[in-house]
């Protein structure tokens, strides 16, 4: 067996340098020495603040499923609902039919009023949808084009037209699984 040599002596030396700071053990003795760290989670709770309009449209704690479980319970604002129209795509009309309402029973409402249970779950369950496509797409408006568009796993219909389910989301959620892992669907 032949061992090779690296051709630029800085790189074997660095190379040397990295295993033995690899080995050594870090020791926090208080709070402070801790490194900065940014919670995956925390970024994703924020998000989905974000899609459901901000702090003036969620007004509590969000940064676990449980508090996400407490929302549902006491209800998302309706003026929620713009943001999610509008990072849909859609009209109030439709998202009205997303939430198997009249359009006229979300026009009475004020902006401040709170959805009921059901109604808050599936707007929660749109946002989670919303977040996920943005990630695996890129983009806002790539999401927006995706989700108009014709899919072919789909028989050669737009996601937005399953998002009035929940199997019709989670079949939705498939095809950007498969999208994301680069399956032709």
């Amino acid at each position: 067996m032949v061992l090779l040599e690296p051709k630029c002596r800085t790189f074997g030396e660095k190379e040397k340098q990295m295993k033995k700071v690899s080995k050594k053990k870090v020791v926090h003795t208080s709070p402070e020495d801790l490194p900065p760290v940014v919670s995956e989670a925390a970024v994703q709770y924020n998000m989905l603040r974000v899609i459901l309009g901000g702090h003036k449209s969620v007004s509590g704690s969000l940064s676990n499923d449980m508090d996400l479980i407490d929302l549902s319970r006491h209800g998302v604002q309706k003026s929620s609902l713009k943001s999610l129209a509008h990072y849909l795509g859609i009209t109030m009309e439709k998202m009205s039919s997303l939430l198997h309402t009249s359009h006229r029973n979300i026009q009475r409402k004020d902006e401040d009023e709170l959805l009921d249970t059901l109604k808050s779950e599936k707007v929660l369950e749109l946002a989670a949808f919303i977040k996920r496509g943005i990630d695996v797409t890129g983009s806002k408006d790539a999401f927006k084009q995706w989700l108009h568009s014709p899919i072919m796993a789909l028989g050669n219909r737009m996601p937005v037209d399953f998002l009035d389910t929940t199997f019709g989301i989670q079949m939705a959620l498939k095809v950007l699984g498969r999208l994301e892992q680069g399956v032709f669907s």
